[in-house]
């Protein structure tokens, strides 16, 4: 027979697991940003090296990659902590009614 959990137990491990997701993920997107951005600086330079551009690019996308950085790093753990205590109220008002 399975040994129940309590529901601390649970959170922490789906924390930790949306965690990791987030990360992975975030890990991912910046591969794809090195790598394409990459592929643009050879691009730019054996194409038109009088006229350098691939700095916009890299610093449009570095933004959205800082962004997903700090939603999927730096602050998922108070994120999920927020959406929980969010599932918490709304499932007592709901039990409530």
């Amino acid at each position: 027979m399975a040994e129940e959990i309590s529901l601390e137990e649970f959170k922490r491990a789906y924390r930790e697991i949306r965690a990791e997701e987030e990360k992975r993920g975030f890990l991912i997107h910046l591969a794809v940003y090195v790598l394409v951005n990459v592929m643009l600086i050879v691009i730019n330079f054996l194409y038109s090296p009088d006229a350098i551009w691939f700095f916009y690019p890299l610093i449009g996308w570095g933004i959205g990659i800082t962004a997903h950085y700090l939603n999927a790093v730096h602050w998922i753990e108070k994120i999920l902590k927020e959406r929980e205590a969010k599932a918490e109220y709304r499932a007592r008002e709901l039990k409530k009614v």
